[in-house]
């Protein structure tokens, strides 16, 4: 068991909750096993950060939780085939939107230093830039 000062949040907050009568009942092998089954259970005591805080909202209450840490368990969670599919296709227009600004970038760049690739093409990114820029 471990002393009330050195109890993670979660099992003070156990303790918050459990009758004052039960607690006292309980023994110290009793509480040691108590304590590390919850422990065992949330992984509370397992996170290297660990940020819980409530805040009032338009006459609600929310909450905010913050863990970051390990995975500690032994098996992993499936995901689903739809998370994969949203993913990859997630990932896949970043990636479109990320060379689509690289290359438009290299344009502007080719564009200001005056470098024709193809004479007499243009594709009027450059032109347009600079009556955007004279208005």
């Amino acid at each position: 068991m471990t002393s009330p000062q050195n109890r993670p949040p979660v099992i003070e907050r156990f303790y918050a909750h459990l009758d004052e009568q039960i607690a006292a009942g309980l023994t110290p092998e009793q509480k040691a096993g108590v304590e590390n089954a919850i422990l065992a259970s949330t992984l509370a005591s397992r996170h290297q950060i660990d940020i819980r805080r409530s805040f009032p909202f338009f006459s609600k209450r929310f909450y905010l939780v913050f863990l970051f840490g390990r995975d500690l368990r032994r098996q992993h969670r499936q995901e689903s085939t739809l998370s994969r599919i949203l993913l990859t296709f997630l990932l896949l227009i970043a990636v479109l939107f990320v060379t689509c600004c690289v290359l438009l970038t290299l344009y502007m760049i080719k564009s200001a230093l005056g470098i024709d690739v193809f004479q007499n093409f243009h594709v009027g990114i450059w032109d347009w830039w600079l009556n955007q820029k004279n208005h």
